[in-house]
């Protein structure tokens, strides 16, 4: 437990606001969908005996930059021709965490965001699986970026998150706002516990997934928020629209702007 909370410090001090601990071997059982990137804990880290979640606060929507090439068409995050600045974030400081642990106690980690990283953090404690599919958290709603972390050392996990976010939100129970913001209605109602993986959102009604295509049809465009040529903000209508994100707009970005004290 010593080690634990010594590195949940170093993360919260290290520019993340969420840390937990997932039990590596209910990840391992984990279905995803195909065709995104992922794996499993063993395929990329046989040895490990932990597995770290970590989330960062999306504080401003400039973090949620990405930039292609024509026609790369791969969120997976494994082309070097695509970049996103919240990965490249949250992989840069889980990666300061992991040379602490190695220079420091001598333990080896892996920072990766090829785990279904979403699971992983409700397995963490840390969130729900909204209706979004997004890990929607008490303190942020669903404004935050995950990054994993395996790990050789022996961490208790903790409980899985208990709660059902969306079923005690009043402006949720009869209708999901995520869902009725989505401009192309990619998100199928209802919640997404129980749903196959990969079968609660059309991913070919999400802009996000045409945000990458060389020749752009106009339907998709005008919701795309250009800021050069290639690069882009993601589309996050669902994640502004949850009723749990609001905290982020009336204390997180004015205490990050000095306009209030934190």
């Amino acid at each position: 437990m010593a080690l634990k909370n010594e590195i949940r410090n170093k993360a919260l001090s290290g520019g993340f606001q969420l840390f937990g601990v997932s039990n590596i071997a209910e990840v391992e059982k984990v279905e995803f969908p195909p065709g995104r990137g992922l794996s499993r804990p063993s395929e990329i880290m046989p040895e490990a005996k932990s597995l770290i979640v970590m989330g960062m606060v999306i504080w401003d929507e400039g973090m949620n930059a990405a930039i292609s090439t024509p026609g790369t068409g791969d969120f997976s995050g494994g082309e070097a021709e695509y970049y996103n600045l919240y990965y490249e974030t949250v992989e840069t400081r889980a990666w300061r965490i992991a040379q602490w642990l190695w220079e420091d106690k001598e333990i080896k980690a892996i920072p990766t965001h090829s785990l279904h990283v979403k699971v992983a953090a409700y397995l963490a404690g840390l969130g729900f699986i909204g209706h979004n599919t997004l890990v929607i958290t008490p303190e942020y709603g669903p404004r935050v970026r995950w990054v994993a972390m395996l790990t050789t050392a022996e961490l208790e996990p903790d409980e899985p998150f208990a709660r059902n976010l969306c079923a005690e939100q009043p402006l949720c129970q009869k209708e999901s706002l995520c869902v009725n913001a989505c401009p192309y209605n990619a998100i199928i109602p209802g919640p997404s516990q129980g749903v196959p993986a990969g079968e609660k959102v059309n991913y070919d009604k999400c802009v996000v997934s045409h945000e990458l295509e060389k020749d752009i049809d106009p339907k998709w465009e005008k919701k795309i928020r250009r800021i050069t040529e290639r690069g882009f903000m993601e589309c996050t209508i669902c994640n502004l629209i949850c009723p749990y994100g609001k905290v982020v707009d009336e204390k997180v970005i004015p205490a990050k702007r000095g306009l209030i004290k934190e």
